[in-house]
């Protein structure tokens, strides 16, 4: 090897480890949060209730991220349980912000698989007859629920969509549904 292509390994080196460190120091660093196991003291005062803190994602009319709300939920013996209070806590809302459901959309059921660490959630059909369309539309509802499920239970990688009991092609004729979602936690606003 001559002097001049060392030197030229040696700064293709150097450079490379420049650009490495770039990458590595100013790549958003996501802060994992988990919930938060809280116990309450029942009426006797000699029994306890198990409730967990959760971080809510909702939308609003001034910002582009989802913008977190804090609540509580009473922690059910079964796990699907869980996640069905949670699923309906967040689709009540919070004053002030948006929920990209279609009123009247209820969750049918909820199915959690272990072995998939995936979550499927089965809507009644009027998710797709009532909801508004549009490609931004879909992805809004998609992620709002699969970004906020993924974020508080991180036993949870993907989540499935079903409505009326079955697979379905598309919500409103723009996004497959016939694949589980992954989160993008890109669109969540750290505090």
């Amino acid at each position: 090897m001559t002097k001049k292509s060392r030197m030229v390994l040696l700064i293709s080196l150097a450079v490379f480890i420049v650009m490495l460190l770039a990458v590595l120091l100013f790549r958003k660093k996501t802060v994992k949060f988990e919930p938060e196991l809280l116990n309450k003291a029942g009426v006797s005062g000699a029994t306890f209730t198990e409730f967990i803190k959760v971080k809510l994602f909702y939308f609003s009319e001034t910002s582009i991220y989802l913008q977190p709300v804090y609540r509580e939920i009473e922690v059910p013996e079964i796990k699907e349980e869980l996640y069905k209070k949670f699923i309906a806590l967040l689709l009540s809302g919070d004053s002030g912000h948006i929920t990209p459901v279609p009123e009247a959309v209820q969750l049918r059921s909820v199915y959690y698989l272990e072995s998939k660490e995936m979550l499927v959630l089965d809507f009644n059909d009027l998710l797709s007859s009532a909801f508004p369309g549009g490609t931004s539309a879909e992805l809004e509802f998609i992620y709002f629920m699969v970004d906020n499920l993924c974020y508080n239970f991180r036993e949870i990688k993907k989540v499935k969509f079903l409505i009326g009991g079955n697979e379905s092609k598309t919500l409103a004729g723009h996004i497959d549904l016939e694949k589980p979602f992954y989160p993008n936690f890109e669109w969540l606003k750290s505090e």
